[in-house]
């Protein structure tokens, strides 16, 4: 098992009551919206959320900054502001190249834009501990 195998699992092992109480919470402020609304609506209004408007930012912000460069609150900030600053932007020009606007197509456009920022967070640390061990 290399070392990042290792911290991985220590992560998740250490933050799994904290990822399980995000998503209690989620699922709990869905059923409580499915109140007002249809039980699939509330889910598909809380968790598209999460996934149009925080989850391309914090990938992208994981990209852009180390992990103790900046704090958490200003992570969740940046998240926010970069997933609203981007998604709409990407969106706009390709459907200026031709792409329909549909709710297909929109889902891809985001998951490319979190697999992008997951990629790049992965190339930059790969390339600082290749650069790190010189």
């Amino acid at each position: 098992m290399t070392s990042h195998q290792i911290m991985s699992n220590k992560f998740v092992q250490n933050n799994i009551y904290k990822i399980l109480g995000v998503i209690l919470g989620l699922v709990v402020l869905s059923l409580i919206c499915s109140i007002w609304l249809g039980i699939g609506q509330s889910f598909r209004i809380i968790f598209g959320s999460l996934y149009i408007l925080f989850l391309p930012g914090l990938a992208l912000s994981f990209a852009f900054f180390k992990k103790d460069e900046i704090d958490i609150i200003e992570r969740i900030a940046l998240s926010f502001a970069l997933s609203i600053a981007v998604v709409p932007l990407v969106v706009f020009y390709l459907n200026l190249i031709g792409m329909k606007i549909t709710a297909l197509n929109v889902s891809l456009v985001v998951a490319a834009i979190i697999g992008l920022g997951i990629g790049l967070f992965y190339w930059k640390r790969k390339k600082g501990a290749v650069d790190n061990s010189a």
